[in-house]
């Protein structure tokens, strides 16, 4: 049977199980990720084929509209193989979730084909100027993850008010081909995802390819056809946030893996023991393996817990939105801790470029940076809430 012919996955289960077979060539590419600060083009036409980037897009388009639990399996999957690449994977995924919340005849224009690959930036780097017909867009975007093998991008942008009120935050569809792509990405970590700056001059955005930014973390779709789905009526911040969990759960899962394959015959340099019959060994590999256990169970309840109020018709409140704020970072904590657990057992041969381990460190050391994910934030978000006050942020 020819790959042309080859039925494309149309499952969860099926594109879970077409991403674990490409763990071995995500894992040998993942060196040239890092060395080239983007993902593969190898890797891109691979997970395309595995229907990785159908996963959030709309079925009314041809794409899977997956549930959040099933995404975050599915870019735990690619995370085992390669982590900048999941990281890629996941904006990806959250960009065609935002794609849904658009006009449909945005949507129309964008999902050409239901594999279209769109990066999103929340900050607002950018200023819009009223136009007949729309608006002109001028701006900078760093860290704009995922825009080298995206077609499309959603940017954060200020519209002001010219009566002197607060501005207005859009989200604005700009094709990639509008923007220009800086080469200022140069990180100690996560350097495959090629999350360059992006700028605009003077591009126009037509009216109907804006998205209320502030509305959409309440509830607000302009889309007549995805209105009715569990997906696209999930609290926006929360999915967001969740979606994000998918990948350190895997870079764990994919640390551990490349842990135990080091481990049979290696000795413990200046001592007669073996490794694997040292028990510091055990209790390491152990403590590893169940804080990524944990955070992979926390990561699978949050997003159980986001499909069920989306299901019920419910929307989630500030109490709900500020716990989970707290708790995809704990997911990024255990996954981190699991990792530097399994590096300081690894040695000082670890350190070299050929061992996974030391990216994979790398990785999730800057993962765990991300203002979304950072820990001490969000657990003060969610602090204040437990203490009665306000989350002094409309990101929930």
């Amino acid at each position: 049977m020819t790959l042309a012919s080859t039925p494309r996955p149309s499952t969860a289960e099926e594109v879970e199980a077409a991403v674990g077979d490409l763990v071995p060539l995500l894992r040998a590419n993942a060196p040239l990720a890092e060395q080239q600060r983007s993902v593969p083009q190898e890797n891109i036409d691979a997970l395309e084929a595995a229907g990785v980037f159908r996963i959030s897009a709309p079925r009314h388009h041809g794409g899977l509209e997956l549930d959040l639990a099933a995404q975050i399996r599915i870019l735990a999957a690619v995370a085992r193989g390669c982590g900048s690449t999941a990281w890629v994977c996941s904006l990806h995924s959250v960009g065609s979730y935002f794609l849904g919340l658009f006009d449909d005849r945005a949507q129309e224009a964008v999902f050409t084909t239901p594999d279209v690959r769109s990066a999103s930036i929340f900050s607002p780097g950018g200023v819009l100027t009223p136009v007949e017909g729309g608006y002109r867009l001028t701006g900078r975007w760093p860290f704009n993850t995922g825009c080298r093998s995206a077609q499309w991008d959603t940017l954060a942008a200020r519209l002001d008010d010219p009566a002197g009120g607060p501005p207005q935050m859009l989200l604005c569809l700009v094709s990639m081909s509008d923007l220009t792509i800086e080469d200022d990405w140069h990180p100690s970590g996560l350097a495959g995802t090629g999350s360059n700056t992006t700028s605009a001059k003077d591009v126009f955005v037509p009216s109907h390819w804006v998205l209320p930014l502030m509305g959409a973390l309440t509830g607000t779709n302009l889309s007549e056809k995805t209105a009715g789905s569990p997906l696209y009526s999930s609290a926006l911040f929360p999915y967001v946030l969740v979606n994000s969990t998918g990948a350190p759960v895997g870079m764990a899962e994919g640390a551990l893996d490349a842990f135990l394959e080091r481990l049979p015959g290696r000795k413990i340099t200046y001592t007669n023991w073996v490794q694997s019959e040292a028990q510091v060994t055990h209790i390491g590999v152990a403590d590893a393996a169940v804080n990524i256990r944990a955070a992979k169970v926390l990561s699978h309840d949050l997003a159980t817990r986001i499909g069920d109020a989306a299901h019920e018709g419910r929307d989630l409140d500030v109490a709900e939105r500020a716990a989970m704020r707290a708790e995809a970072a704990h997911v990024v904590r255990l996954s981190r801790l699991a990792i530097e657990q399994l590096n300081s057992l690894s040695g000082a041969s670890s350190i070299q470029f050929d061992v996974p381990i030391q990216r994979i460190f790398r990785d999730i050391e800057a993962l765990a940076l991300h203002a979304a994910l950072a820990l001490t934030t969000n657990l003060e978000v969610h602090g204040r809430v437990l203490a009665g006050l306000d989350p002094a942020t409309p990101f929930l």
